[in-house]
């Protein structure tokens, strides 16, 4: 009964357009990505292909109340449906308190699947603020892992996910100066699990500073910090989330994260960057866990101590290329993804992607998973 709430919100959007295009925006993307995964030898490897099509939509009753709806419709054709068993049921699990994940169809090798991940009314008065419905609730500082970001945690590695999941919540904020403001954020998920918190931006000595308080995913008492500033020419960023279970509350069983992060570019827009992500979880997230999605924001990695680089340099005004790669301390394992975007009109972009893991899994044993990426997107 909770997917017809937005289908009536779609048609309300729609009915209203007819009658008024002037205050109706829309946008979004078309693209095709082939990719290939194998884990040593390619003459293994699994071939998959993907069309993917995103509509962002947006209706400006007035100066004050927005109404917004994104959506993502995805075909997924390939031999990892055929060789992962109940693939179209798990793909179409919404971790939201309203189910707007669905297939259209599912058969032994393809999906047909729409995800509406944002779907929100939004009032703005003055100072204040506040947004009913799926949206994207963003309180992370660094570019890589955000322990801050306690309601929609993402994966670095789903570089084809740009616009990151949403959460079914209430946002309030009030503004109390040009960098300052009050947050309160309520959210349910899908296990009618509560996450209640508040955030405080404050802008001090150069610096965007804030600080959170709540109670997270029906499970944990947090409480973090996070800042954004410079040294000298050196972005400097970071953030610390601290966890502590409420069956627990007596004893010393809490989960502690930090990440800490800079960037830099130089006069021929060659631009570094680098990362640290501190995780004293005891019990690590395993590597296909995180790479869709993690859980949540304690489970941002597979390794206590973990690193990030990346360079990207425009080679010519159309080409640019990167390098990134990630150190994970106890597997003794690391990760690269080299890549190049190339444009070919003003909206018209083609991109090949590389990602390399190599982790040890026992004692003198490893394993290295390559995975290929070629895609092709169109902007409108």
């Amino acid at each position: 009964m909770k997917k017809p709430i937005y289908f009536l919100i779609l048609f309300l959007l729609v009915k209203i357009t007819l009658k008024s295009q002037e205050k109706f925006a829309i946008d979004g993307y078309v693209s095709q990505m082939g990719s290939s995964v194998f884990i040593s030898d390619s003459s293994n490897a699994t071939w998959d292909y993907i069309l993917h099509n995103r509509i962002n939509t947006a209706y400006y009753f007035n100066e004050n109340v927005t109404a917004k709806l994104q959506f993502r419709n995805q075909f997924l054709w390939g031999e990892t449906i055929e060789l992962t068993p109940d693939y179209a049921e798990k793909f179409s699990m919404d971790n939201g308190f309203f189910d707007l994940n669905w297939n259209w169809y599912g058969g032994s090798k393809s999906v047909l699947n729409t995800q509406i991940d944002r779907a929100f009314l939004e009032y703005t008065n003055g100072k204040f603020e506040l947004s009913i419905g799926r949206q994207r609730i963003n309180w992370g500082r660094t570019l890589v892992w955000n322990p801050n970001d306690i309601f929609n945690a993402y994966s670095y590695y789903e570089f084809d996910y740009p616009e990151k999941p949403g959460s079914d919540a209430v946002r309030t904020v009030y503004y109390s100066g040009s960098a300052a403001s009050y947050e309160l954020v309520a959210k349910i998920d899908s296990a009618n699990n509560l996450t209640l918190a508040g955030l405080r931006k404050i802008s001090k000595g150069g610096y965007d500073f804030q600080f959170l308080g709540g109670y997270a995913n029906g499970e944990d008492f947090v409480l973090g910090t996070g800042w954004e500033g410079s040294i000298k020419q050196f972005a400097f960023r970071g953030e610390m989330t601290y966890y502590h279970p409420q069956n627990n509350f007596k004893d010393t069983s809490g989960i502690f994260l930090a990440s800490i992060g800079t960037d830099f570019s130089f006069s021929n827009s060659l631009m570094i960057q680098a990362e640290f992500l501190y995780n004293d979880r005891k019990t690590l997230a395993q590597l296909n866990q995180i790479y869709a999605a993690p859980a949540n924001s304690k489970s941002l990695s597979i390794s206590e101590y973990n690193f990030f680089a990346n360079v990207t340099y425009p080679i010519t005004p159309i080409l640019s290329a990167y390098m990134a790669g990630m150190y994970y301390t106890d597997q003794n394992g690391f990760f690269l993804m080299p890549g190049i975007d190339l444009s070919l009109t003003n909206n018209l972009n083609f991109s090949l992607i590389y990602q390399y893991f190599n982790v040890e899994i026992t004692t003198n044993r490893r394993i290295g998973m390559n995975m290929a990426f070629g895609r092709l997107k169109w902007n409108f």
